[in-house]
């Protein structure tokens, strides 16, 4: 890390390791968050896609967390 600030390292962490548990909490449950959302709408073949999609869209805001955290701290 180059001349960063503790308390912005610290909040950066912070926030990424909330999206990291955010992307992990819609792999793991997504009907929780469809229910909370506008993508309920459909049918039962619409509902399986919607909670594919929640599945995806957590997993991939999970990596990009993990990823920056790792780039923060590699060197």
């Amino acid at each position: 890390m180059r001349h960063e600030s503790l308390w912005r390292v610290a909040l950066a962490v912070t926030i990424l390791v909330f999206f990291g548990a955010l992307g992990v909490a819609h792999v793991l449950n997504p009907d929780w968050f469809i229910k909370r959302s506008g993508l309920r709408k459909g049918g039962e073949l619409l509902t399986e896609w919607n909670r594919i999609g929640v599945q995806v869209a957590g997993a991939i805001l999970t990596i990009l967390a993990i990823w920056v955290l790792w780039d923060m701290f590699r060197h």
